[in-house]
Parts: C-alpha cells; sequence; structure tokens
C-alpha cells in the first residue's frame, strides 16, 4: 500500500497537470469505487468544477475544487491517479476518467480496486478515516515531546503502536520496519517500555525513513508509480524491510522476519534484541 512518501509523490507529480484545469466530463466506470455521494451525483458535481491544488494528509490524496469542496482519494493497495495526453490509450484497470480542458486527461486505476474516491464538501459529510488522523513524521505537530507522551499511554507492540494512524499518520509497513530498523528496536518490544533515548532514536528514525522515502520518490515492488507513470527508487536503500535471509547492513547477521499484529515484520535479531 502506499504510505505517505508515495502518496507525497504523486500529489508532487500530479499537481502541476491538473491545477488550473476544468473539468468537462467525469465518467465513473466503477461505481463502488466512490464511497459518497453515489457514482451519479458525484460525477455530476465536480462536473463543470476547476482544480485549485492538491493536497495530502496522512495516505490521503486531496484534489482542491474551486466551490471549496474537494475529491478525496485513497490509493489503498494498487490504486493510482495517472495524467495522460489526451489520444492516449485507456490505460489498463480505469475506473474512473475525468475529462479536463487542455490535453491532459486523469485517469484512476486500480487493479484490485480497493481504493476509494469521495467528494467532501457543504453536506457535512466526513470520512472517519481522515478525520481521526494523528500528526504527520516531518510536521510541526509531532514532536518529540509528544511521542513520548503517547508512547507512556501504550501498552501495545511498537510495531502495532507506530502503524495506528491516529497517533502518527502517513506510516505502513514499510516505513515501520525501516524506522525500528534505524533506532535499534525490536518490533515486540512494549512502547511504553521505552527509554527517553530510546523515545529520541525512534522520533529522529520515523522522520529520517520518511525523508529519505521522499527524496527517493517511494518505494516501489509491484505496482506504485506517481502521476506520470514513474516509479520510485527506495527499495534500493531500504534496511530490512522485504529483505529476509538477507544481511543486516550493520552488523551482518542474517535478517528475520515475524509476525506482529498479523504483518510481517523484518527485523536484525542482533541489532534489534
Amino acid at each position: 500500500m502506499p504510505e505517505m512518501p508515495e502518496v507525497e509523490q504523486v500529489r508532487r507529480s500530479l499537481e502541476p497537470h491538473i491545477k488550473g484545469k476544468k473539468i468537462l466530463d467525469c465518467q465513473v466506470l466503477l461505481p463502488r469505487m466512490i464511497v459518497h455521494p453515489e457514482s451519479g451525483a458525484f460525477a455530476q458535481s465536480v462536473t463543470g468544477r476547476t482544480f485549485k491544488e492538491v493536497k495530502r494528509r496522512g495516505k490521503y490524496l486531496l484534489l482542491c475544487l474551486d466551490d471549496e469542496s474537494a475529491i478525496m482519494c485513497h490509493l489503498r493497495m494498487t490504486g493510482a491517479l495517472l495524467a495522460l495526453k489526451k489520444g492516449d490509450a485507456e490505460p489498463s484497470h480505469a475506473r474512473v476518467h475525468f475529462t479536463l480542458s487542455e490535453d491532459t486527461d486523469l485517469w484512476f486505476t486500480d487493479i484490485r480496486t480497493f481504493g476509494v474516491m469521495a467528494l467532501l464538501g457543504q453536506d457535512g459529510w466526513a470520512d472517519r478515516g481522515l478525520a481521526s488522523l494523528g500528526p504527520e513524521p516531518l510536521s510541526k505537530e509531532f514532536t518529540l515531546d509528544y511521542l513520548e507522551k503517547i508512547l507512556k499511554k501504550s501498552r501495545a507492540p511498537i510495531k502495532n503502536f507506530i502503524l495506528d494512524q491516529r497517533k502518527i499518520a502517513g506510516i505502513g509497513n514499510i516505513y515501520a520496519d525501516e524506522s525500528l530498523a534505524m533506532a535499534k528496536l525490536h518490533p515486540k518490544r512494549e512502547a511504553s517500555s521505552l527509554t527517553r533515548e530510546e523515545a529520541a532514536a525512534l522520533y529522529d528514525a520515523i522522520n529520517r525513513s520518511i525523508a529519505q522515502g521522499m527524496e527517493n520518490g517511494g518505494t516501489t515492488f509491484r505496482d506504485y508509480k506517481d502521476a506520470d507513470g514513474k516509479s520510485g527508487s527506495n527499495q534500493d536503500h531500504l534496511l530490512v524491510y522485504n529483505r529476509k535471509g538477507e544481511p543486516c547492513r550493520f552488523c551482518g547477521t542474517a535478517l528475520e522476519q515475524i509476525k506482529v499484529g498479523g504483518r510481517g515484520s523484518v527485523f536484525c535479531p542482533r541489532c534489534q534484541k
């Protein structure tokens, strides 16, 4: 699933293509991808509107329109927003097609169809997941003091703690494993047991792993690509994720994988005791 760095790369690559463009038509090719309102009303409401900017909150994209409404998009497992030249072939697994003014159209594609779109506007509807998000890494709200306070209140394994979007928004399995490797913390360690020094190491590691992912355009193993159809390169810089059995980059010990909260977690048994 695209995480904060991947979704931010989609935002950065998409905005220049659609900012200031008018939606001339909207075709919903798979109605269940639209969670609010029903697909016909969604298409009618966005047609004629103009894109003002593209924002991101955690793993959510917000395509802001000129009437102060916004198209919320969550890519989930295999979703993608692609900006394609008019006349290009329809992309595979197309689910929603926005015909835009000028020379570019916007397509929402999704192989496994877990992604969603919704219209946030004046009717008071709000996505509960979006509304409950905690602060993001690299933001002024995400401070060491904040992290220390919420760590003390949790008895969950630190891996589960990091993945809780209500506590820290935007982190998924990739950057959770990477952050714990950088901080040299075992994924099953109880969150409240971290010392001040360990909390500081984790805080720094979370910010560094997310920043690295953004610098490298995100992590691509299979399906992730940005609005230009480009893959990321962060997979070439990972410490532990998807490297089970390979040597630890710090000490050379073979990396192991365990289940934490139902998620596969790769770690170094020597560095992350």
